[in-house]
């Protein structure tokens, strides 16, 4: 092997442990940027990936991040074939299973509750922690591949900087690290997550570091979703104490003026049988709008393309209720094939009219109204954390 192939390889590795980690639930959980890019389009392009600084600071081939998102390393190969998928012709990556809070929950049950981790005292800004997250991981990786680390701060009262607690959230990538550290590091009176008061029992293995004793928890699932007896019994340990990182799992109680739309008929088409491995909104916005007469341009367009990548069907929405005669115009030359989208014909076009029409624009309706709800939880949210999260801090873009 010559230096240029082992340096190659070595820099695959890299960048494939890089996406492995970009395109997690564990990171997903919290990267704001990242699930909005993804909620929008289904994929994040290679561009895209090739501007996170710890991706540039591996390597700017783009022909080696191809290499990596296919899954080319053999230390990582299967796990990115299971988690994304590059289209290579489009340059982007998607994930294999969208991420989905539902089924994803909050990541509680694969995590461990972690104290004593070394501080030192930061002159002028009170205390730092002694270690890095990627100190923490090596330590925990012994009994499985770690997701994350997030390291804790909080505020004092009266002080405006927040201050590291010594405190982190471990994560691990399956079922089956977790169990193996539960069982080698947690008494049974704090696997239920116990604040660690009055427990005479020892664990079978106490770790340290930088010569601190670590105590280790089970995590509890987000407050939101625990007893009131469990919420009280960790808030008393907890104090002040806040993450610097978003938490976008907390749900908030939020009242807003719900959407109302006055919708006029006969403005919605039906397309259904798209490729879903070529179409996007941008081939059906290319295909139709001249046939409408509008513009190309999404905020001048006055044309709505309802659609995301990876579905068989969309629907077209029009502005401007006089265009009917091109509509029809356009349903006629997509059903019989003079007009094709990414390069295929369509399986059926049509005006929606009656309960279908009415139908969709419930849903439409409902989904502006689920937006809007989530927004205003997701400023309720920031309020009441101490400080900000996203992509230039805490657990965000770029860090583990």
């Amino acid at each position: 092997m010559t230096d240029d192939t082992a340096n190659n390889a070595a820099k695959i590795t890299a960048l494939s442990e890089r996406l492995a980690f970009f395109f997690s639930n564990a990171n997903l959980r919290q990267d704001k940027w990242m699930r909005t890019e993804l909620q929008k389009s289904g994929c994040l392009t290679l561009d895209n990936l090739l501007k996170f600084q710890t991706i540039k600071n591996i390597s700017e081939d783009k022909e080696l991040l191809k290499r990596a998102a296919n899954g080319e390393d053999s230390a990582y190969g299967e796990r990115i074939k299971k988690l994304i998928v590059l289209d290579e012709d489009r340059g982007e990556i998607r994930r294999v299973e969208s991420f989905d809070w539902k089924t994803m929950g909050d990541g509680s049950a694969l995590s461990l509750y972690v104290k004593n981790i070394p501080l030192a005292e930061d002159e002028g800004k009170g205390q730092r922690y002694a270690v890095s997250r990627d100190d923490v991981k090596a330590l925990f990786e012994q009994y499985g591949r770690v997701a994350i680390v997030n390291l804790r701060f909080g505020r004092k009262d009266g002080e405006k900087r927040a201050t590291a607690l010594g405190k982190a959230i471990v994560e691990f990538e399956d079922e089956q690290g977790i169990a193996k550290a539960i069982e080698d590091l947690v008494t049974a009176e704090n696997e239920n997550g116990g604040d660690g008061e009055d427990v005479k029992a020892e664990p079978k293995t106490v770790l340290e570091l930088n010569g601190s004793k670590l105590e280790v928890e089970k995590m509890l699932p987000h407050k939101m979703f625990q007893d009131k007896d469990v919420k009280n019994k960790r808030s008393r340990e907890e104090g002040n104490e806040a993450q610097c990182t978003e938490d976008p799992n907390v749900e908030v109680k939020v009242e807003f003026e719900p959407v109302t739309l006055d919708w006029e008929k006969g403005c919605v088409i039906a397309l259904t049988g798209l490729n879903s491995e070529k179409c996007d909104r941008e081939s059906i916005r290319e295909a139709v709008s001249d046939i409408l007469q509008v513009s190309k341009d999404v905020k001048t367009s006055g044309l709505y393309v309802d659609y995301s990548r990876g579905q068989s069907d969309a629907k077209l929405r029009l502005k401007d209720a006089g265009k009917g005669d091109l509509m029809k115009e356009l349903v006629d030359k997509l059903s019989d094939g003079s007009v094709m989208i990414a390069g295929e014909k369509v399986a059926s076009a049509k005006i929606l009219e009656g309960d279908e029409e009415i139908e969709y624009w419930k849903e439409f309706i409902k989904f502006l109204n689920d937006k809007k709800r989530q927004n205003e939880e997701e400023k309720a949210s920031k309020r009441r954390r101490f400080s900000g999260g996203g992509r230039g801090r805490g657990r965000g873009r770029g860090r583990r």
